[in-house]
């Protein structure tokens, strides 16, 4: 367990965490275009489906989904020492560790949803997704609550509190704007079972695009996404803050 503690092993484990949430659905959706499917704009999930591209999201997801569990575990674990040694009160250690439960269902049900394509599975399909979402989002507002906490007693935290606020507040609106966006179609109904229309609109594998208000609520989710992604990037300058202050107790 220390060893996966150690700056450079967590440093290298962000890293392949944003590589992949960043390159699986860039990558995912060039495969779907290339299949002949339309462009603008998919849900990530229906880009699952095409043999190619649902190969890619598939195998993405899945390592990305470990990934984001394990980084959520292994920053949770250094905050908290960290909380620890600058004499923080409790209620920021229970936000933390708050934080970390939410970062590791979010990766769970992202390892799992890889293998659960709505077209077979929708009910499930969608429990999971709404455990990323929603987990993604309330990591992010905890973990940002806790970084101005950690900067008034570490003025190096500072400067990855401004971004992470930004980027936070990029994946409320990515959410709340799909989530709007998906209640208009169903007719503000509880019963999302309503997007089994959407089956009828496959044309062999592609998911056919022409409702506008699914369409933008995939972009929503793909801004949700993009936010994901720098949210988890504006910890690697943070690694150091981290590691250092447990390194210099020891």
């Amino acid at each position: 367990m220390q060893r996966l503690l150690e700056a450079s092993v967590v440093e290298r484990t962000l890293q392949a965490t944003v590589a992949l949430l960043a390159l699986t659905p860039i990558v995912t959706y060039v495969l779907w275009i290339a299949d002949g499917c339309e462009a603008f704009v998919p849900f990530i999930s229906d880009m699952d489906l095409p043999p190619r591209s649902g190969f890619t999201f598939t195998l993405g997801y899945a390592l990305s989904g470990i990934l984001l569990a394990t980084t959520g575990v292994q920053l949770g674990v250094l905050r908290e020492r960290w909380m620890a040694s600058a004499g923080m009160s409790q209620s920021w250690v229970n936000l933390n560790r708050f934080s970390v439960l939410a970062a590791v269902a979010a990766g769970i049900s992202l390892f799992w949803i890889s293998f659960t394509p709505w077209d077979e599975h929708l009910g499930l399909h969608i429990v999971q997704a709404n455990v990323i979402f929603s987990g993604s989002v309330i990591w992010a507002f905890c973990v940002t609550l806790a970084t101005w906490k950690m900067s008034q007693e570490e003025g190096g935290f500072s400067d990855v509190l401004a971004p992470r606020a930004a980027f936070s507040m990029l994946a409320v609106v990515g959410l709340l704007g799909m989530v709007e966006r998906v209640f208009r179609y169903t007719g503000l109904s509880t019963d999302l079972y309503a997007l089994e229309e959407r089956l009828q609109l496959l044309d062999e594998a592609c998911v056919s695009l022409n409702e506008p208000l699914l369409s933008q609520a995939a972009a929503f989710e793909w801004l949700l996404a993009a936010s994901m992604v720098l949210i988890i990037a504006t910890f690697l300058p943070e690694v150091r803050l981290l590691t250092g202050a447990h390194e210099e107790e020891e």
